[in-house]
């Protein structure tokens, strides 16, 4: 059977929430809206009160945003660097000496940080 492609089967999807949990929030919801066409993905993360989403026209693009909208330009708190994500695992990452990127990891279905190893 084939798995459904940027959906809530898709191994990127779990990751994406699982990094998303890694910056501390206190509660997830995954939502749609389909009121209307098309049919909306919206993640939604809760912080003390504050809240932050992402929106996408698959559950995948939506958590996607959400992590995109967390991490990026934040700090990473292993090696204080500005923290960037990218599901781009063979690509070269720009200034790598300079941001520590959160680089989906196929093999593991996970995201690690450029930063792992780092002494």
């Amino acid at each position: 059977m084939r798995k459904n492609l940027y959906g809530v089967d898709d191994p990127r999807f779990l990751a994406t929430v699982e990094l998303i949990q890694r910056t501390g929030i206190q509660r997830f919801q995954i939502r749609y809206h389909d009121d209307e066409e098309p049919l909306v993905w919206i993640a939604v993360a809760g912080y003390k009160g504050n809240w932050e989403a992402g929106a996408g026209l698959n559950p995948l693009t939506a958590v996607w945003r959400l992590a995109e909208a967390l991490i990026d330009g934040g700090q990473c708190q292993h090696c204080s660097r500005p923290a960037g994500i990218t599901n781009d695992w063979t690509g070269e990452m720009p200034m790598s000496g300079m941001i520590c990127w959160y680089i989906y990891d196929p093999e593991l279905e996970t995201y690690r940080r450029s930063c792992e190893g780092d002494k």
